[in-house]
């Protein structure tokens, strides 16, 4: 019986998994919570603390572009959000349109973070908006001192600027300091519903439905990584583990099936069912050629931002979990 030790954030779909270890498949997983997810991510990186993790999608592919071999990626991506309703600007604000930030002053917590990726992708490729286009500041979004957690290359065709380690992005934000703020959960003023503060697009729901119809994408944002010197021993080990999320989602999925017949909310049921019937009943899907679409959009993203030298191919990055 092999025994790893796995650390992810929380995910309902990982079930039994988060009652702190899973066995099958000859396999033990003993599995550890930890956030914020750039608190895992830097772990991962300056001490590879973990056999099995959470990635980030971009530091992966950064890392990876270096020589940077720690860890090998599996298919199997724990994190994916559509990120138009990201964006976040004054209530006061005319903003209402991606077009709009050409020329503005937009904040981010980090320039390099995967969901930024996506956000300048998709600004560019359906508002006509260039990284270059707009003036980039980077820094802590709720809590002062946060910085970049890899280096930027030179090669980014955009101005970033570090705001001071004493400030942050809602605060400039709300002071008039810049046009719009990136966050990639769900800030504080938003939870509290702080009428100073909205969301950029006025539908969110509905501009991110649009979305997917139009490129069929559902964005990736966190990968699971394997230690390659455990792939290395035994490649098989790759496999093992999709196999036991691959039971424990379809156990999760079986509970969604329970909520459409005894809804605990109204609307539920018909919410479900609509998600279904765009994007089908597996989401969360594993694979590489499954996910090629979105993988190749993000690495095209990537790369055309300057964050990557060239453009890797899926089969570099990632391992076939079914050999």
């Amino acid at each position: 019986m092999l025994k790893l030790n796995m650390a992810t954030i929380y995910y309902p779909y990982f079930g039994k998994l988060m009652d702190g270890s899973y066995t099958a498949h000859d396999l033990e997983l003993t599995w550890t919570y930890v956030t914020p997810p750039d608190k895992l991510f830097r772990q991962v990186i300056e001490s590879s603390a973990y056999d099995v993790a959470e990635m980030s999608m971009s530091g992966y592919t950064m890392l990876r572009s270096k020589g940077w071999r720690e860890y090998i990626a599996l298919p199997i991506f724990t994190s994916r959000r559509f990120r138009h309703s990201a964006l976040f600007v004054r209530a006061d604000s005319d903003i209402i349109s991606g077009a709009q930030l050409a020329g503005k002053k937009v904040g981010l917590p980090e320039y390099h973070m995967t969901a930024a990726v996506w956000v300048r992708g998709f600004l560019e490729e359906d508002f006509g908006v260039k990284p270059g286009d707009v003036q980039w500041f980077t820094g802590g979004a709720e809590r002062p001192g946060r910085e970049e957690r890899l280096p930027l290359p030179k090669e980014i065709a955009a101005r970033v600027t570090p705001i001071p380690s004493n400030e942050t992005l809602f605060n400039m934000l709300l002071d008039g300091r810049l046009d719009a703020v990136m966050c990639a959960h769900k800030p504080a003023v938003a939870r509290e519903k702080d009428a100073r503060v909205r969301q950029l697009f006025p539908n969110c729901s509905q501009v991110e439905r649009d979305y997917y119809r139009k490129h069929g994408v559902f964005p990736i944002m966190h990968t699971l990584v394997l230690r390659q010197s455990i792939f290395d021993k035994e490649n098989a080990i790759a496999r093992r583990i999709h196999l036991i999320l691959e039971e424990l989602k379809a156990e999760f999925y079986a509970k969604v099936e329970l909520l459409k017949h005894h809804p605990v909310f109204p609307w539920l049921e018909d919410y479900i069912e609509e998600v279904e019937d765009l994007m089908g009943k597996d989401p969360w899907t594993h694979g590489i050629t499954q996910n090629a679409t979105a993988l190749n959009k993000f690495l095209h993203f990537s790369y055309s931002q300057g964050l990557l030298p060239t453009k890797p191919r899926l089969e570099e990055l990632f391992v076939d979990i079914n050999r």
